[in-house]
């Protein structure tokens, strides 16, 4: 195998991606499992093990640095945060050590205390610090969609400030059950999709009784709710965030991607996209420098 200088875990609430990393930043190998902190069961250090497999000939020469879930009250050690603004020296000095072997280390998150809102990241802000050395920006506006949507802005290559939409966990919890739950297989829509963009009605919860009552009465094929609610749910997202005419980088790919790319679309907000696959490597391994933990 390649020579790696640092093994990268980004460690999430229900999935893992293991990454052997160059002196450089780039991802030269990598290992998947579905077996998030909040899904896996058993001790973190044999499962981080059993997922490094044959890399462990050097694990206990190589730094690990893990990102993500993994760094919460429910996770291997809790890592706690650091206040915003924040950047990539601040995560570098708030590492906190994991009992494996050699050197392991994990990210802190970022909290954000401003009047009445309180909000917290954990696994973007290395996402974050990938996107400013691989874009060569440090002042820009960037949205990452997920189970919870991050908006961030970023100032000097620090996190500012950032709000938080739980898009992809409500999109889940209104799909598993309750009026709008089918049992029809769901296939993709853009007309639906477009559709529940533009769902009449002042109130969200509102906006989503839409999907039911258009099924009820013929107007939306039962196989292309989830759809229709991701519109209505992204839709809000970006209406709430379109008061910022700011442009704006979306770090998604895939169907994730082409969703966004519509919405924005719609609302007339300027975007580009980027594929955040190797951010996660090149944000750990600019930590990992920034702390010291790489030779030269």
């Amino acid at each position: 195998m390649r020579d790696a200088a640092l093994i990268g875990i980004d460690w999430g609430s229900s999935s893992m991606r293991a990454m052997r990393i160059s002196d450089g930043g780039a991802i030269l190998d990598v290992r998947r499992a579905q077996d998030g902190v909040f899904t896996g069961t058993g001790d973190f250090a044999v499962r981080l093990r059993a997922h490094l497999g044959d890399w462990r000939a050097r694990a206990d020469e190589i730094p690990i640095v893990l990102c993500g879930m993994i760094g919460s009250d429910r996770g291997w050690v809790r890592s706690g945060y650091v206040a915003a603004p924040a950047g990539l020296d601040d995560l570098a000095q708030a590492l906190t050590d994991a009992p494996f072997d050699g050197v392991a280390r994990i990210v802190p998150g970022v909290s954000l205390s401003a009047g009445d809102s309180a909000e917290v990241m954990r696994g973007e802000e290395t996402l974050v610090m990938g996107f400013v050395a691989h874009a060569g920006i440090g002042d820009a506006r960037l949205c990452l969609p997920g189970t919870h949507s991050k908006w961030v802005s970023l100032r000097n290559g620090r996190i500012e400030a950032f709000r938080t939409y739980m898009t992809g966990e409500l999109r889940a919890l209104v799909l598993a059950g309750g009026a709008l739950a089918t049992d029809s297989a769901q296939t993709d829509s853009r007309d639906a999709f477009r559709e529940g963009l533009k769902a009449s009605g002042a109130a969200l919860a509102q906006r989503l009784f839409q999907a039911r009552a258009r099924r009820l009465l013929g107007g939306l094929p039962p196989e292309h709710t989830a759809a229709f609610v991701s519109g209505v749910l992204i839709g809000e997202e970006i209406e709430a965030e379109s008061r910022d005419t700011r442009p704006v980088f979306v770090l998604a790919r895939d169907g994730l991607a082409a969703d966004y790319r519509i919405a924005l679309e719609e609302a007339g907000i300027a975007h580009t996209l980027v594929d955040p696959e190797p951010l996660a490597a090149l944000g750990l391994w600019r930590i990992a420098r920034a702390a010291g933990l790489l030779a030269g």
